[in-house]
């Protein structure tokens, strides 16, 4: 379940955060940093919640199990 949340808060953060960032403008009228703030919690949000859930889901012993357990070379 997090790695579909995790899916989910990317697929509608990241879009918007990648926008803002591309196109700043005068016509935003000062919200530009507090929605920018927002999504960027939301990408931050989304990012862990997708990290937690491969962790989750991943056989031990495997490479992504060590990757995302930070066991790279063990």
């Amino acid at each position: 379940m997090p790695l579909v949340i995790g899916a989910v808060f990317l697929f509608i953060s990241v879009p918007g955060f990648v926008l803002l960032l591309i196109e700043t403008g005068e016509d935003f009228g000062g919200l530009d940093l507090p929605v920018l703030a927002i999504l960027g919690a939301g990408v931050i949000l989304g990012l862990i919640f997708l990290i937690n859930g491969l962790q989750l889901c991943c056989e031990p012993g495997s490479l992504l199990y060590r990757l995302s357990h930070g066991r790279i070379f063990r």
